[in-house]
């Protein structure tokens, strides 16, 4: 069997944008090209930025400016990605969270495919 490998070395949200676009076209419904942006630039954050809060004012403010978006541009990105249930708000607190199955390893992220022919 010819094995097909390649290593990246990416930093910063483009570490996270090449991941959501490997992982896309397996999930049930895949995530659009500017839903990949706007949550890989989450991703990319600092800790400092976001404590425990991923989506809190600040990193909106942040995510919003990094890519020239209104505010109510990025609530509107949010809220697909919520209905197609790549995040979750809590009903309590409103806090947004990433599912974990999304979230790629820190250091490195590998993947193996496999494709068979009928």
């Amino acid at each position: 069997m010819k094995v097909i490998q390649k290593s990246l070395e990416l930093q910063g949200s483009q570490y996270y944008e090449k991941h959501l676009s490997i992982i896309s076209p397996m999930l049930p419904e895949p995530f659009t090209h500017k839903e990949i942006t706007v949550l890989a630039a989450f991703m990319a954050l600092p800790e400092s930025v976001t404590e425990d809060d991923k989506f809190n004012s600040l990193a909106r403010k942040k995510v919003r400016q990094q890519l020239s978006l209104s505010a109510g541009g990025l609530s509107n990105y949010l809220g697909s990605m919520i209905k197609k249930g790549f995040l979750t708000k809590s009903e309590i607190s409103k806090k947004i969270k990433i599912k974990e199955y999304l979230v790629p390893e820190e250091d490195f992220q590998g993947y193996m495919f496999k494709l068979t022919k009928k």
